[in-house]
């Protein structure tokens, strides 16, 4: 039986994020979701997350980042290349919880690039798809941090301007993706 919250399985997919203020380990979604979780594995092999930002950060939300054209949250794309986004895909079983990875995206269909967010709140599953929601409605979960919780809190305590971009760079100095 699945649970999201399981430590990677041997053979599993996992993802090494190395940040200014420590290392998280993420256990990444390949199987379940497929191009959403290929995605993010293939920008972090092209480096395009070594030196992103945090570039929005909300205490008991979520951390945000992977803008690495624009490093403000208005940038990137998707693996496939610039101007290239992917569109959603979900899986009932994954929902967003603290630690949730998921990716960023516009009200659009098909508009996830490389941006990413962390959930660092406990009560966030209004951004899960809705049962009967349209295709772009809610936010596509592809992995789980299941070490570096303190590296996350830490993160998320940073002191933050009125438009949640942190005072002092947050940085994500590089992505490993590794076999658990």
């Amino acid at each position: 039986m699945f649970n999201q919250l399981d430590k990677p399985q041997a053979g599993e997919t996992i993802a090494i994020m190395k940040t200014n203020h420590g290392t998280m380990k993420i256990r990444l979604f390949v199987e379940r979701v497929g191009e959403c979780a290929t995605n993010f594995v293939e920008l972090a092999q092209q480096g395009k997350y070594d030196g992103a930002p945090f570039h929005r950060i909300i205490k008991d939300f979520m951390i945000q980042g992977g803008d690495f054209t624009r490093r403000n949250g208005t940038g990137g794309h998707s693996a496939k290349g610039p101007g290239t986004t992917i569109g959603d895909h979900y899986d009932p079983c994954l929902t967003h919880m603290r630690g949730a990875l998921s990716w960023a995206k516009t009200m659009m269909p098909h508009s996830i690039g490389s941006q990413f967010f962390i959930v660092h709140g406990e009560d966030v599953h209004f951004l899960d798809h809705p049962a009967n929601g349209g295709p772009a409605e809610g936010y596509s979960v592809f992995g789980q941090l299941y070490e570096g919780f303190e590296v996350l809190d830490e993160i998320a305590g940073v002191k933050t301007d009125r438009r949640d971009a942190p005072f002092e760079d947050v940085i994500i100095e590089s992505v490993k993706i590794e076999k658990a």
